[in-house]
């Protein structure tokens, strides 16, 4: 395999560089001088065109196929009763798939009577799941999963009007040690399926892949990608989607970047794909890719939703950026007052509101602060209280600065650089300088910079070598004894990763260490009342919420420890005014938000429970930040766009009902991942 070829962050060039070349496969011809790089890929935002529910309740739809055919399309999918909010269903009872049919992806649907239900006479099948459908000689033909006592198995029904299916009478087409979510290509002169399995008992989870040249006799597997974590994780290889487009193959493999996430890994050989083919991100659980006339789309489902999504699918030149981990984003000025920055929906500029008495609740009108941005800012904040503000331009193409004057005002914005891939952490070290951390465009490096004194509008040059590749941008704090450590996510989620100053101030490790199994997004740190550091990071596919804290302030680890259930993304973390740390975990899908805080600084952790608005779905983790009077402040943006609030009634104390924060719409961006 050639080395990947990116281009160096932040060094003033704005463009994307190229994926490597991952071999020949028996289905393809060499890549030749003329042959296009690969394209970006992303989605844009999502809307909700479809609702599976019957009188007899609400249900969700997850893996699904959506299948063009004579004038009009058609849905086919898992189906299932909804959970309560925040929890998951039992996917043992997915025992039939959802039928409807429209005009277009966008609809409007008409419910149909479901297509398919299980029949555990038919060679002991126990459940339905995953369901690809694809048009040959005159017929439709649906490949699904299914399985029982005998073990997994994909099996076959055939249609001529896509309403009556009948069984293949011989039975499963193949059994395997965990074979589901079957999808099938047409690849050169034959047929490609494309499934989930695993590599042997114990082993890890693979894409599989047979051949076919019709539909029925299928070859023995080979394994077209690989996961580098084992069966001690949950699965983040499920739902393969495999698109070809100018020359090359784009994998969708999903939940990553939480459950409602799937990457695209992209290759010149449809039997091979490698993370360093990392090509893009769809904010979606279970897609599927479908082409009308000129225009691509990109559906998702999920048991977290009521139905069908269906978004916009763009092939870009370059990667869009990471969005921040906070939106909005808050913290203190040079007067102490509690800032919030976000972005406006309408045309993405900046948007500014201060706290002008924190004992009345009194806030200013928003204000235009600059922009358009790529994503809502980060912040630091000087050793003499002044806020610096850094942005990222639209797509990346370089970041942008501004600085607080001591009198309050504000220095007009400069350029910090570029292109990146996403906000800078943000953190100040022993010395009182801040230092700053960035992925690059994709996430091929991770670059830092620092100021040259405490408070200086000078910086040193970018040192883009600090990290390699990253699956999401990092995050730092500081130690009790002022060493910054740094905590990035490994491509692919295989594992957090850590890097540490090895003196206040001073040089850091040589190299980055594993600080944990797979994980599932982005983690998050942050220092209590008793010196320690905490993080916090999800299981892969978003399972469950995992803390891990220091031993002693500025020394060793305790073990991962449980802290929630299902959840988006880490949790945002706050301190008290008494140095106890809060924590806020979003479900996926956003309709629960669960909260739990320190019984005392450093110490365990109380059950907690829900935090939320019964009815009100979020789109992302909120943001927690202490104002002067010592209160909390929780601000979290609906799906519709609007911020609301909740703030603690004294120090330490409990909390008052949500309000809404202000009346414009701000741009409902999904946390810590890459979105257009």
């Amino acid at each position: 395999m050639l080395p990947i070829s990116r281009r160096s962050l932040l060094h003033g060039v704005a463009g994307a560089g190229v994926l490597p070349f991952l071999g020949i496969g028996p289905a393809t011809t060499a890549a030749s001088e003329d042959t296009p790089s690969p394209r970006w890929v992303g989605a844009g935002p999502f809307t909700y065109v479809h609702d599976p529910s019957t009188s007899n309740g609400p249900r969700y739809l997850n893996d699904h196929t959506l299948v063009h055919a004579r004038g009009r399309w058609h849905l086919f999918g898992i189906v299932g009763d909804s959970a309560p909010r925040g929890e998951s269903p039992d996917s043992s009872a997915e025992i039939s798939f959802a039928h409807a049919s429209a005009p277009s992806p966008h609809g409007p649907w008409t419910s149909h009577a479901d297509a398919l239900t299980v029949d555990p006479s038919y060679f002991g099948e126990e459940h339905l799941w995953a369901p690809h459908v694809v048009e040959a000689d005159g017929r439709f033909w649906m490949f699904y999963a299914a399985g029982g006592e005998r073990g997994a198995a994909i099996n076959l029904a055939t249609s001529t009007d896509l309403f009556t299916w009948t069984r293949e009478p011989s039975g499963p087409l193949f059994r395997g040690l965990a074979a589901r979510d079957p999808m099938v290509l047409r690849v050169g002169g034959e047929w490609v399926m494309y499934y989930t399995e695993l590599s042997d008992v114990g082993g890890h989870h693979v894409v599989a892949y047979r051949r076919s040249a019709d539909l029925l006799r299928w070859s023995e597997p080979g394994v077209a990608f690989t996961d580098a974590s084992t069966d001690a994780t949950v699965s983040v290889t499920e739902s393969p989607y495999v698109v070809q487009r100018d020359g090359w193959y784009y994998l969708f493999i999903g939940p990553r970047n939480g459950y409602e996430g799937t990457d695209v890994l992209a290759s010149r050989d449809p039997f091979r794909f490698e993370l360093a083919g990392y090509a893009g991100h769809v904010p979606g659980h279970a897609v599927e890719v479908v082409a009308d006339g000129e225009r691509w789309y990109v559906s998702a489902a999920g048991w977290f939703r009521n139905g069908l999504y269906v978004a916009p699918l763009y092939w870009r030149d370059s990667p869009a950026p990471w969005q921040s981990p906070d939106n909005p984003v808050a913290g203190l000025d040079v007067h102490g007052r509690l800032t919030v920055f976000a972005l406006d929906a309408a045309d993405r500029s900046m948007l500014r509101r201060v706290q002008l008495d924190p004992y009345t609740d009194a806030w200013s009108e928003w204000e235009t602060f600059g922009g358009p941005a790529g994503a809502v800012p980060t912040l630091g904040r000087d050793t003499d209280g002044r806020l610096e503000v850094f942005s990222i331009a639209p797509g990346g193409v370089h970041l942008n600065h501004r600085v607080q004057r001591p009198d309050g005002g504000w220095h007009d914005w400069t350029g910090f650089g570029g292109p990146a891939g996403a906000a800078p952490a943000v953190a100040r070290a022993a010395s009182g300088r801040l230092e700053v951390f960035a992925p690059s465009p994709g996430g091929a490096s991770v670059a830092r910079r620092r100021q040259r004194a405490p408070g200086s509008p000078a910086w040193d040059p970018w040192e883009p070598g600090f990290g390699g590749a990253a699956g999401a941008p990092p995050v730092v704090a500081a130690n009790a004894d002022g060493r910054l450590e740094a905590f990035v996510l490994s491509p692919g989620g295989s594992g957090v990763i850590h890097r540490w100053q090895e003196a206040a101030d001073g040089p850091w490790t040589a190299a980055w260490h594993p600080f944990g199994t797979a994980a599932g997004a982005a983690p998050r740190v942050a220092v209590d009342g008793s010196g320690r550091l905490s993080v916090a990071a999800i299981g892969p596919s978003g399972v469950g919420t995992f803390v891990r804290r220091q031993t002693v302030p500025s020394g060793g680890w305790d073990e991962w420890l449980p802290l929630f259930g299902w959840s988006a993304g880490a949790p945002a973390f706050a301190a008290n005014a008494d140095g106890r740390l809060e924590a806020f975990s979003l479900a996926p899908g956003g309709a629960r938000l669960s909260h739990r805080w320190q019984v005392a600084p450093g110490g365990n952790w109380a059950p907690g429970g829900e935090f939320g608005e019964p009815g009100i779905r979020l789109v992302a983790t909120p943001t927690a930040a202490l104002d002067p009077a010592g209160r909390l402040h929780v601000f979290a943006v609906t799906v519709a766009g609007g911020i609301r609030t909740r703030v603690q009634d004294r120090p330490n104390g409990g909390w008052r009902p949500w309000t809404a924060f202000g009346d414009r719409a701000v741009a409902p961006l999904v946390s810590s991942s890459p979105a257009f």
